[in-house]
């Protein structure tokens, strides 16, 4: 009896330890996922915010250009939601910060419309950063979620953006 014991745990360890050698070299020999950002499809995707200067939210879309891995041109355009008509349009230069983080961030031109006692259109320099989780092949859509200060003037509206890209 205690021989049969011995060898069922001696093939048990075998088969546990099988397994494991099969799993570590299937693991080993997998390319890795590409991370978000780093592709080179394009990318488009609807976005809703909120902007502290004008309390008001907002509805808006972006579309990513990829230049090379890890940094892509973004145009969008954000439309705010209160009276009279409010809005901005932007061409921000995206970056990675690292190879593998969500982490990223960028710079670029936005042109706002405001009218807030009297109408105003002005440019200035948008400065942004935010985290979009690690991409994956299973998922469909990739979210992310990104701060932003429009520097106009001696003004900075911050505005917090929530949004998700469709890869075409």
């Amino acid at each position: 009896m205690c021989l049969k014991r011995t060898i069922c745990g001696v093939v048990c360890a075998a088969m546990v330890a099988a397994v494991h050698a099969a799993g570590a070299q299937t693991a080993a020999s997998a390319p890795p996922e590409p991370v978000y950002g780093t592709s080179m499809a394009l990318a488009l995707g609807p976005r809703v915010g909120y902007d502290w200067d004008l309390s008001a939210w907002s509805v808006g879309g972006q579309v990513r250009v990829p230049i090379i891995p890890g940094f892509a041109l973004v145009p969008s355009a954000d439309w705010y939601l209160r009276s009279p008509a409010q809005w901005q349009l932007n061409l921000d230069a995206a970056f990675r910060l690292g190879l593998y983080g969500g982490l990223y961030g960028g710079a670029g031109l936005g042109v706002a419309h405001r009218e807030l006692g009297s109408v105003q259109t002005r440019s200035g320099l948008n400065v942004f950063v935010g985290f979009s989780p690690p991409r994956s092949s299973r998922r469909a859509l990739e979210p992310f979620v990104q701060v932003r200060w429009l520097l106009v003037g001696n003004r900075s509206p911050f505005a917090a953006q929530l949004g998700c890209d469709w890869e075409l």
